[in-house]
């Protein structure tokens, strides 16, 4: 998919908004993103590699995701970053925090498998399926850049991102949390994220350099890439920092205890 950021996370969405208490909302959408992860070596395009695969998804993806979600909410990340952030992210401090709770690391790893499971329905539905539904003069144009199968995955990736983004902000809402109390450390979270998305950005000058090499439809699907680059590179830099911050914050409060 030309944009997997946003596109994979429409079909697990909905879940959270059905069953709130018994889908992981974190586990959903980084399990959805989580075979793609596999592109961050910069394979020969076409390589969809062991995360895209039926034993990926135990093997690869699940503990991956079961990964950040624990470290997420026993750290209570969400809580650290929205302190730091400000109230238009207070939504985020009840982030992965229901891992803590009974049956918390069973609903992670049902809704990380799902999230996953989902990523390969949709590929294999914009890969194949629609494309080879087609009419025959549509699918002789497979030589060029607009194949039908590139028209029918930027179609999905723009729909999927639009669909994401609603079901994101409805989510937000319905998940709003009080804003935690004001805590210094912004700069952290700014300076590394922006590290972050500066190496992603750095990793990703070889697909710049030579696109056919690694995507389809080359320089059309690049900038997907890219940004996948920079958006990995920066998730993992405010990771980094928040955890610093958390274990930061809770030293300053044992060190105030009497």
């Amino acid at each position: 998919m030309p944009l997997p950021v946003l596109a994979h996370q429409a079909p697990v969405l909905p879940l959270k908004l059905w069953r709130p208490a018994v889908f992981s909302g974190t586990a959903l959408v980084l399990g959805s993103i989580a075979p793609d992860l596999d592109s961050l070596r910069l394979a020969a395009r076409g390589d969809g590699g062991f995360p895209h695969s039926l034993l990926g998804q135990p093997l690869f993806c699940l503990p991956f995701t079961l990964a950040i979600v624990v470290l997420v909410g026993h750290l209570r990340l969400g809580e650290v970053l929205a302190a730091r952030l400000g109230a238009r992210v207070a939504w985020l401090a009840g982030a992965a925090t229901d891992v803590t709770l009974p049956g918390g690391l069973l609903r992670a790893a049902v809704s990380a498998l799902v999230g996953s499971f989902s990523h390969l329905g949709l590929d294999r539905l914009t890969h194949r399926v629609i494309p080879a539904l087609l009419p025959g003069h549509a699918r002789r144009l497979a030589h060029l850049h607009f194949a039908p199968a590139t028209i029918v995955q930027l179609v999905a990736s723009v729909v999927g991102a639009a669909i994401s983004a609603w079901l994101l902000a409805r989510i937000a809402r319905r998940s709003a949390h009080a804003t935690p109390s004001s805590r210094p450390g912004v700069w952290v979270v700014a300076a590394l994220a922006l590290a972050g998305a500066a190496l992603g950005l750095h990793r990703a000058l070889p697909a710049i350099h030579n696109p056919d090499a690694y995507v389809d439809a080359g320089g059309l699907y690049v900038w997907g890439l890219v940004s996948f680059f920079v958006a990995c590179g920066m998730g993992a830099g405010i990771l980094v920092a928040g955890t610093m911050l958390a274990i930061w914050d809770r030293r300053r409060v044992s060190s105030v205890r009497p």
